[in-house]
């Protein structure tokens, strides 16, 4: 747990940062939003720990960081890379959604600054959100149906639903979802197998990093 507090410190710091920074901006609403995801999953996340405990839970979440992690972490990060690059990329650029603060807002989008702005927001701020409420559901549902398959696919599904219409509208849509719901297991199964939530958020993170940097190549 150790681990986890100290991330969730440094990121609420950073995260103040850019809902200054997009105050006033066309990324105003979105910072709110994934600010208020993050917060409010926490809150339930630790009312489900103390009215709930977690014997019999669906995973163990709150383990601190080890060495041993390290392959599953690059493993997750490599296969949902490849899982973009062969069923998204022959048809469009992503199924991933990456919001831009540092391009979008800024007067030179291809600066140093503006790289960090946009790597820092999706580590501490979208990744995060991100990784927290779908947790959250996925707690939540199990403890409701004893259903392992069903708590983590319909939060999963829903992820991946939101993340392509958020990157594309169309024919291919189909191929986008299932791309996104494929790389949401990956991220599921690094929750799992490392019992760490700051795992699965490094690993989100990692990725949209990955989507930002190969972007630039292409500018």
């Amino acid at each position: 747990m150790r681990d986890l507090l100290v991330f969730f410190a440094v990121s609420a710091l950073a995260s103040v940062h850019f809902l200054l920074k997009t105050r006033g901006t066309v990324l105003e609403q979105a910072t709110w939003v994934y600010m208020l995801m993050l917060v409010m999953s926490l809150i339930l996340l630790l009312w489900l720990r103390i009215y709930y405990g977690q014997a019999g839970d669906l995973v163990d979440y709150d383990e601190n960081l080890k060495r041993s992690h390290l392959p599953i972490l690059f493993g997750s990060v490599a296969a949902i890379a490849i899982i973009s690059s062969v069923i998204v990329r022959t048809f469009t650029q992503s199924a991933i959604y990456v919001p831009r603060p540092g391009a979008l807002l800024s007067a030179a989008p291809l600066s140093t600054a503006a790289l960090i702005d946009d790597l820092l927001y999706n580590f501490v701020l979208v990744a995060p959100a991100e990784e927290t409420v779908k947790l959250m559901a996925m707690l939540t549902m199990y403890r409701r149906t004893r259903n392992m398959p069903l708590s983590v696919g319909f939060p999963v599904g829903v992820w991946a639903v939101l993340h392509a219409y958020q990157a594309y509208l169309g024919t291919l849509m189909p191929i986008l979802v299932f791309s996104a719901f494929l790389s949401g297991l990956v991220l599921f199964a690094v929750l799992k197998y490392t019992e760490s939530l700051e795992n699965a958020i490094i690993a989100h993170g990692l990725y949209n990093s990955i989507v930002i940097l190969t972007s630039l190549m292409w500018a």
